[in-house]
């Protein structure tokens, strides 16, 4: 049995988080979910019922996933969470947690919330409905959103997302000059809003939307799309995604991924 439903946040939400999904796998015996692939943004997932573990650790019921490189959860029989995925770099809105705290770790919501993050957990697992629970994290990202948002900070979102969507046709000394500052004051202001220096960043982008289209298309042939998206070759592509992933391409676009992951179609209103 597999679920995995995507929805828009609500309006006051949207600039920040593409979409809040709800997933649910469960078989007889033990399976291993998709491989959660380095990405750009970070994830908030709140378990429905029994936590997914990480190296035979349980995790938090809620939690952020905020993946740089690839990693796996353990097997499990059953996996039944919401998740709202943020778009590139928007959750520094919604906490007060930098970035580089933020890498490659699950960060529970005490830890990012404190009392308000205990209270928001115990709300939710005393609400039945699905549909309700969604509302009810929606409406305390809008508080957290009022208390945490930085308005002399929004010029980096428009900063992130002109690299995110143009990583192949912007250098860094162009994105330096059109911010006002020199490349060196851009490297070091873009990685303390991000935890990522914008070369790593626009590495990620490229590796997130070329997988992305090879996934949901289902192309084995990857040559013309690494090439459109900025990579010089067929061996810069196989060493970056080795670098990534630690597998190269032909062991990784095989049937069974192009079915397993966690990638999603976009959402049309």
């Amino acid at each position: 049995m597999l679920k995995n439903i995507s929805q828009k946040p609500n309006k006051a939400l949207k600039k920040y988080i593409d979409r809040i999904y709800i997933f649910e796998k469960m078989e007889e015996d033990d399976f291993r979910l998709p491989a959660v692939l380095p990405g750009t943004g970070l994830e908030m997932l709140f378990h429905l019922e029994t936590s997914l573990a990480f190296n035979r650790c349980a995790l938090p019921v809620l939690h952020t996933v905020c993946p740089r490189k690839v990693f796996h959860f353990d097997k499990c029989r059953k996996a039944s969470f919401i998740s709202v995925r943020f778009k590139s770099g928007a959750f520094r809105h919604f906490s007060p947690i930098s970035f580089s705290d933020l890498n490659d770790k699950f960060i529970s919501a005490k830890s990012l919330w404190g009392y308000d993050g205990e209270i928001l957990i115990e709300t939710l697992t005393k609400i039945s409905s699905v549909e309700d629970k969604i509302d009810e994290i929606e409406q305390f990202l809008m508080n957290c959103l009022k208390l945490y948002h930085n308005a002399g900070n929004d010029k980096w979102d428009v900063i992130i997302e002109d690299l995110y969507y143009n990583f192949d046709s912007h250098t860094i000394t162009q994105l330096a000059e059109k911010s006002s500052l020199s490349v060196r004051q851009f490297e070091r202001e873009f990685k303390s809003q991000f935890g990522l220096t914008p070369k790593e960043f626009q590495k990620i982008s490229r590796f997130q939307n070329v997988v992305k289209d090879l996934l949901l298309n289902k192309r084995e042939d990857y040559l013309h799309t690494v090439l459109d998206n900025g990579y010089f070759d067929q061996s810069h592509f196989i060493k970056e995604f080795k670098s990534l992933t630690n597998k190269t391409p032909g062991k990784y676009f095989i049937l069974e991924n192009f079915d397993n992951h966690f990638y999603h179609e976009s959402i049309h209103i």
